[in-house]
């Protein structure tokens, strides 16, 4: 595959970035699109796509993220020796022009050879997720650039905690590019169409943000599918309850075994901690009972919705005599 340079990102806006953002799919939308992202659904990704609305969601982490991509792609080159330059263009493959690549740097190798720069910060409660590699979300998103421009390898730099770098390889999967381009290819379909993607367990950012509000003067008959979907609901709730409840004896066990020791180690080498803690916490109760108007004046109101299911009552004996006289 090719790529074709579509914007120099350091002479656009922020604005215009984020709306050629919204015409493809890009690096950080790679495991998303797929249906494998732990932190967005394939329907909210969809929402963002299609809304006339371009948002500019930003945050401290974001924020110093930026700050921080020069200083650790020096970091990276001084560590490696590599050659790295600043790449300040969007992407898109010559292919699949919804495919888009906005990449932190091109790598050159002591041999000549190419490879891209990833650069990543996170928060020392990331740290576990590092240990073996890249998170999943991210090892994608790296695929998807290999993919866009064309390139066999990819180093992924990060800053866990402010004081812990590190830097991976990673070697283009070539089965891995195909089964995500065959994923996004899909998705991209939806948003092409104006089709939602169907809805999984992953689909309730979305649903929170198609249907926020319950209207209370409506309902709704269902269509017969609905019954054998309830079905199959109300089976998993049941043998989850099963099994919480054989957790929450073997955990009983366990306790009774430690007594009032904080922690305790098995012949296997397992860890148990069960320690004390004291918490502090506002009694609302005494406060809105002793101070109304002050618990009054912080109160800030939410709206949710909640689910819940109820089944029909069984029909008795007396109830259908009745309606077969009536």
């Amino acid at each position: 595959m090719s790529k074709i340079a579509i914007a120099r990102t350091n002479e656009i806006s922020k604005a215009e970035w984020l709306q050629l953002r919204k015409n493809g799919i890009g690096g950080s939308d790679a495991a998303c699109a797929c249906g494998l992202s732990r932190f967005k659904s394939r329907l909210m990704l969809y929402l963002e796509k299609t809304s006339a609305v371009v948002e500019d969601i930003d945050n401290e982490s974001m924020y110093f993220g930026r700050i921080f991509e020069p200083i650790l792609r020096q970091e990276f080159a001084k560590r490696t020796g590599f050659t790295v330059q600043e790449v300040p263009f969007m992407f898109s493959c010559k292919e699949y022009p919804w495919m888009l690549a906005n990449i932190d740097g091109l790598v050159t190798e002591p041999d000549g050879s190419k490879a891209l720069l990833e650069i990543k910060t996170a928060s020392s409660f990331k740290a576990k997720e590092w240990e073996d590699g890249l998170p999943q979300e991210y090892y994608l998103q790296v695929q998807h650039y290999l993919a866009v421009c064309d390139l066999p390898k990819a180093y992924v730099a990060v800053l866990i905690g402010g004081n812990d770098f590190r830097y991976f390889p990673v070697d283009r999967d070539e089965d891995t590019i195909q089964t995500m381009i065959a994923l996004e290819t899909e998705f991209w379909s939806f948003v092409e169409r104006g089709i939602q993607p169907p809805v999984d367990d992953q689909s309730a950012d979305g649903l929170a943000v198609l249907y926020p509000k319950s209207d209370a003067k409506t309902s709704v008959i269902l269509p017969a599918e609905s019954d054998n979907i309830i079905a199959a609901y109300l089976e998993v709730k049941r043998a989850m309850t099963n099994l919480k409840e054989a957790q929450d004896g073997y955990e009983n066990q366990l306790k009774a075994m430690m007594k009032t020791s904080a922690s305790a180690v098995t012949p296997n080498g397992y860890t148990i901690k069960w320690q004390s803690t004291t918490t502090n916490r506002l009694d609302t109760t005494r406060l809105k009972k002793e101070h109304p108007d002050i618990a009054k004046e912080y109160v800030t109101q939410t709206t949710s919705r909640r689910f819940s299911i109820t089944e029909p009552k069984e029909e008795t004996e007396t109830t259908a005599i009745g309606a077969a006289s009536a």
